[in-house]
């Protein structure tokens, strides 16, 4: 009677992939030590050490104090964050956020009002894989301002020191 899948049909409660639309919340008052793993999107809001690695978007609430070693697909960081941040897609550092340490990602965008202490490796590794899933044809970026082929990149080291900016090419 409740069942729509009943006598062999393919109701409209069936879904694909339910573990692909998993969501993982750990609220703003819980506290995690250890090596936490999520597949789908997650949010955390609490307080966590250790190593996460979320296979989806991940989202660090203003209220999140992370001390750990992260790897997602893409990073949202709205909180407090210490530790080496590494992601597939893109890293974002929001107004309230305030990270310490490392970033390794091929897409950055930082901000204004984020403080962000540490370094960051535009990687053009990550960016070629990426590219190469698209028929490896050209693309444009702004920061560059033009269209480039995933062989003609190179890394670019970026020290910032007071207000300037020293870009070592």
């Amino acid at each position: 009677m409740f069942n729509p899948q009943k006598k062999g049909g393919s109701g409209p409660g069936k879904k694909d992939h339910p573990k692909d639309y998993a969501v993982t919340i750990i609220t703003s008052g819980c506290h995690f030590s250890g090596k936490l793993y999520c597949k789908g999107a997650t949010r955390i809001g609490g307080k966590v050490d250790g190593e996460i690695v979320s296979e989806g978007l991940l989202i660090i609430e203003e209220e999140a104090i992370i001390s750990a070693e992260v790897k997602a697909e893409d990073i949202v960081i709205q909180g407090h964050l210490r530790g080496t941040v590494e992601a597939h897609g893109k890293v974002e550092l929001s107004p309230t956020c305030v990270f310490e340490g490392d970033i390794i990602t091929p897409v950055l965008v930082v901000q204004e009002g984020a403080q962000f202490n540490g370094r960051t490796t535009m990687d053009p590794n990550r960016i070629m894989d990426r590219q190469a899933s698209h028929d490896n044809k050209a693309y444009s970026t702004p920061v560059l301002g033009g269209t480039i082929r995933p062989e003609e990149l190179t890394r670019v080291d970026m020290t910032m020191s007071g207000p300037e900016i020293n870009a070592n090419l």
